[in-house]
C-alpha cells in the first residue's frame, strides 16, 4: 500500500502515477510488469517509486484494490446476481478488462504464491450460528465470483455464464 510519502503528493502527482501503473498492469501480467515502464510513463525517479511503495507487488496491490472497489460501486447488494449480469454483459467494453483479464488468467496465482492470503480477498467462512438467509447469501457470493473467474478465464462462455446466473436467480427466488 502507498506510503504516507505518496499520500502527502498532490492528487495530480498521484492521479499520473496510478495511470501508469494501471497501464502497466493492464499491458503487462505482474511477472511481466516493469518499474522501469511504469517510472518512465509517470515521469519520476526509480527512487521516488520505491520512497511511495514497497515493491511492484505492493504497487499492484493497490491498483488492484482501487479497481476492485470501482467494480463493486456498481453492485446492487439487493440484487447481486442481476449487478453481476450487468457487470458480465459490459466487461468486455469495460476499461478494466484487459487489466482483470491479466488478474484472473495469471496474477490472482502468482499472488496467491506468494502470500497465504489470497489476493484480493480472505475466503470468508460461515458462522456457526449462520441463519439459512445468511447460507443463502454467502453460497450467492461464492457463486457470482466464482462466474466472474470463469468469465475472465473464458469470455466464449458468456452465454452460458448468463445462463447459470439466470439458474442461480430462479433457485434463490424458490428457496
Amino acid at each position: 500500500m502507498p506510503t504516507k510519502t505518496f499520500l502527502n503528493l498532490s492528487a495530480e502527482k498521484q492521479h499520473t502515477l496510478y495511470d501508469a501503473m494501471y497501464a502497466e498492469f493492464s499491458t503487462y501480467t505482474l511477472a511481466e510488469s516493469k518499474i522501469s515502464n511504469i517510472v518512465t510513463t509517470a515521469h519520476i525517479s526509480r527512487g521516488s517509486f520505491y520512497t511511495y511503495f514497497d515493491d511492484i507487488d505492493d504497487a499492484y496491490q493497490w491498483v488492484l484494490n482501487d479497481v476492485i472497489t470501482d467494480i463493486h460501486q456498481t453492485i446492487d447488494k439487493k440484487d447481486i446476481i442481476s449487478s453481476t449480469e450487468a457487470f458480465i454483459l459490459k466487461a468486455k467494453t469495460s476499461p478494466h478488462f484487459d487489466f482483470l483479464s491479466h488478474y484472473y488468467i495469471v496474477n490472482e496465482a502468482f499472488l496467491q504464491q506468494k502470500t497465504v492470503k489470497t489476493a484480493q480477498h480472505d475466503f470468508r467462512l460461515l458462522d456457526t450460528d449462520s441463519t439459512t438467509d445468511d447460507i443463502s447469501q454467502w453460497l450467492v457470493i461464492q457463486s457470482v465470483h466464482q462466474l466472474i473467474r470463469a468469465f475472465f478465464l473464458n469470455p466464449d462462455k458468456q452465454a452460458h455464464i448468463i445462463t447459470t446466473l439466470h439458474m442461480l436467480k430462479n433457485w434463490r427466488t424458490v428457496s
